[in-house]
């Protein structure tokens, strides 16, 4: 899924107003869904792969940024360092 998200956002030209309102809707989108996370109790979000500061976290980004993504890739990056 990750793969598919960097790809897929690649895939989108960064020129002209019409792709940054894009990506602005995109990250608006993906920060609502992060912010639902919110919602859910620590044992779904351990289940998830992400705690609750995480979400917080990615949840607090400018819009510039893809919350959901960041999120993913701050969780990955954690994980990654526990091994």
């Amino acid at each position: 899924m990750r793969d598919y998200a960097l790809h897929h956002s690649a895939s989108y030209g960064d020129i002209g107003t019409s792709s940054f309102v894009s990506r602005f809707i995109r990250n608006w989108r993906a920060r609502r869904a992060v912010a639902r996370l919110e919602t859910f109790d620590d044992y779904m979000l351990r289940d998830i792969g992400v705690s609750r500061d995480e979400v917080r976290w990615a949840a607090g980004l400018p819009l510039t940024v893809n919350a959901a993504l960041a999120l993913e890739e701050r969780s990955h990056q954690r994980r990654r360092t526990r091994l």
